[in-house]
């Protein structure tokens, strides 16, 4: 059976060395619950992550948007300060190290970036109302 693919945003929507977080919606039981996740752009390589630190489940962009070091060479939780490796996810300076990001696969459809893998919820689920200022982006499947 073939994995769904969505759509997430197109190529040049994340800069070069930058990162940008969307908030989808999936379906866990009865209930359409908000999926956070940043998509990380370095060169023409793309990763997807769960928008949330290993350590204790926070964002990983504490401050809306930001998810990058100064240096764009690693992702920053901005609660407490833990560095992942881009290309993997995994934690290697902070109270999680050792631990890694939840990675999403990633496919690039054209001039789309996509993910699969996931289960997101149908569409109807995602025109409610957001209770923080992070970025949202409706999703349909291919």
């Amino acid at each position: 059976m073939d994995q769904e693919v969505f759509a997430v945003c197109h190529i040049n929507d994340v800069a070069k060395r930058g990162a940008v977080g969307f908030v989808l919606a999936r379906r866990e039981g009865d209930k359409t619950v908000p999926f956070p996740i940043m998509v990380v752009r370095q060169g023409k390589h793309y990763y997807a992550y769960v928008n949330r630190c290993p350590h204790q489940g926070a964002r990983i962009d504490f401050q809306p948007g930001h998810f990058l070091d100064q240096g764009h060479r690693a992702i920053v939780c901005g609660k407490h300060g833990a560095l992942f490796e881009i290309a993997t996810g995994k934690c290697y300076d902070g109270p999680c190290a050792g631990a890694s990001l939840e990675k999403i696969a990633v496919v690039i459809d054209g001039e789309d970036v996509c993910i699969t893998g996931v289960e997101l919820a149908e569409e109807d689920g995602l025109d409610r109302a957001e209770t923080d200022e992070m970025p949202q982006i409706m999703i349909t499947s291919d």
